[in-house]
């Protein structure tokens, strides 16, 4: 999945101010060459459906109330470079990275009492490699230029659970490590907006859907593991929005 770095609204007048800084020095006077780069911010929101409900599962069983990963921002930087194959069509490759996590503490009712109980997931990597596909329906030679993308990669994940309970007469927990490579698809559209005469510079906004999702078995230790393995489900799968600045060279 994607995970928080910074918060949206720190990060995307960072990304405007940057656009109108580099579009405030002149072009060069010949035309840009056939490889372009973005760089950009993207927010996702990823279905991860099992592991939101073993978060409300946790909730239910001790009277918790923590997080999941729908109630924090899912934000990722990437970066993007293409070469031209003709007025409509590029080809390119594309990578994202991100890493945070979802945690919480809470004051729970136990048989001996009440106990503190403490839960995080952290995700010390995200990070995916696409190869891409960009299709400019009206060409590439405009201030505005739309476009479709799809992109076909490989993603890998490494991220850790705890769950703690404790007071002056129960000491109890769960951790589970889990990693990976997962398949990842995406399609979606988007705009370039280019901020020079001679269109070095752009502004880029877009939207795309993603299939990402690794299910497996992996080893579970502490006394509150149900299991000595549980099921890791990371579901990434679902839609992203972003915003970068790029150019042309």
């Amino acid at each position: 999945m994607n995970m928080p770095i910074c918060r949206l609204h720190a990060c995307v007048p960072a990304l405007l101010a940057m656009s109108l800084f580099v579009g405030s020095f002149p072009g060069r006077a010949e035309t840009p060459g056939p490889w372009s780069m973005t760089a950009y911010l993207q927010q996702s929101w990823p279905k991860q459906t099992e592991t939101n409900r073993q978060i409300r599962d946790i909730n239910t069983t001790f009277g918790a109330t923590f997080k999941t990963w729908d109630d924090i921002p899912n934000l990722n930087l990437g970066m993007q470079v293409f070469r031209d194959l003709g007025p409509q069509w590029k080809v390119g490759i594309g990578v994202d990275y991100s890493r945070g996590k979802v945690s919480g503490a809470s004051t729970v009712d136990t048989v001996a009492g009440q106990a503190a109980l403490t839960f995080e997931q952290k995700y010390t990597v995200y990070a995916d490699l696409l190869a891409l596909l960009q299709y400019r329906p009206l060409g590439g030679a405009g201030r505005w230029v739309p476009f479709l993308i799809a992109g076909a990669g490989m993603a890998y994940e490494q991220d850790r659970t705890s769950l703690v309970l404790r007071n002056l007469f129960v000491d109890e927990s769960l951790q589970v490590s889990n990693r990976g490579w997962l398949p990842i698809l995406t399609v979606g559209a988007g705009v370039d907006v280019a901020l020079t005469e001679q269109r070095t510079w752009f502004l880029e906004a877009g939207a795309s859907y993603s299939w990402s999702r690794l299910r497996h078995s992996v080893p579970a230790s502490g006394s509150l593991a149900p299991s000595p393995a549980v099921t890791a489900d990371t579901d990434s799968t679902g839609p992203n929005v972003w915003m970068g600045v790029g150019r042309r060279f």
